[in-house]
Parts: structure tokens; sequence; C-alpha cells
């Protein structure tokens, strides 16, 4: 289901997985883990002739949209980052401001078009926050920017995967990932 975008995050696609195979017994679920390498392991059997380029074309996408918003301190996150992406992915990135406005009026001066939503996220100590999210087209990729304050850098929101704290990655780490 992640592989052929009818989910987008891990916990839709175990809960249509379950309804799909009638399965109640939340025990028997795979955790976040055996279905990250479940994906991985379908991508080198079905993809593997279109995936790696993909992917490479969406980091190239991902530094240069972080170099155009230099001004927030962009980090890359999700797929794009941990090598699962595939054509449909979002490219994601961590944006810091103080205000939703900056954002909005930096968007508006590059005279592109976006559409402003709203995003919870967990973070550490079981909190949840709502993140003003900006989601716009370029090319064929959407790229979704999630908006943290500044005192969010010192508490990111925990990786989907792994329920840990995920900063992201900076432009020069996002860089590394292109030569690697």
């Amino acid at each position: 289901m992640l592989a052929n975008q009818e989910s987008w995050d891990f916990q839709s696609a175990r809960r249509k997985a379950a309804d799909r195979l009638g399965c109640k017994d939340q025990r028997c679920f795979p955790d976040n883990v055996e279905i990250e390498a479940a994906l991985r392991a379908y991508q080198q059997l079905f993809k593997v002739a279109t995936q790696p380029e993909v992917l490479r074309q969406l980091r190239l996408l991902a530094v240069e949209a972080m170099q155009r918003l230099h001004a927030f301190s962009p980090r890359l996150t999700g797929a794009v980052l941990d090598g699962t992406a595939d054509s449909g992915s979002p490219v994601q990135l961590y944006l810091f401001a103080d205000t939703a406005e900056d954002l909005t009026l930096h968007l508006m001066e590059k005279r592109i078009p976006f559409d402003q939503r709203e995003l919870r996220l967990r973070h550490a100590g079981g909190k949840t926050k709502t993140h003003p999210l900006f989601v716009f087209q370029a090319g064929d990729a959407e790229i979704k920017l999630i908006l943290l304050s500044p005192s969010d850098r010192a508490d990111p929101p925990l990786d989907t995967r792994t329920d840990t704290p995920n900063p992201g990655a900076s432009l020069v780490q996002a860089k590394a990932l292109l030569d690697s």
C-alpha cells in the first residue's frame, strides 16, 4: 500500500491492511520497523529499475527548495530523507519561523501558489502540536512545508517509524545524500 501510494503513513497502511485481511488483534500487527523493511524489500524486487532515479530526482528537488528557503532553516524529513520515496511521494521540509505569516509572505513574493492546512504532529513527552502546513506543486512533485516554531528545534516532532525526535537533515546533509 505504501509502495503504490494507497497510504502515505505506516499507521493508515497498517489499518487498511488489517481491514483487508480481517485481522482485529492488534498484537498481530507489524511494527513500523517491519513495515519499512517490507517496503524496502518490495522496492528492491519490483521497483529497482525506477525507484533509485526517482529518489535522486526528489532529493535534487529537495536541495533546490532548501536553498530557496534558506531563510527558514529548512530540514529535510520523510521518505525523501529515509530513501523510501518513489513517484508520488512528497518532498517534506521542516521550516522554522515565528509566525505563519512570515512564510506566507515569502511564498507570495516568490509567486508560488500554495494551499495552507494544519498538521498534527507528536512531540516528546506525549505532546501533540498543530503546525501550519504549506503545500505546493513543483513540476510533478508535491512539496510539503511543515512550519515549526523556533522552540521546536529543541523539541522536534517524533519520527513516525521510531518514535524518537526527528530533527531532519540540514542542507549540507541533504547534499551529501546526493553524493552517496
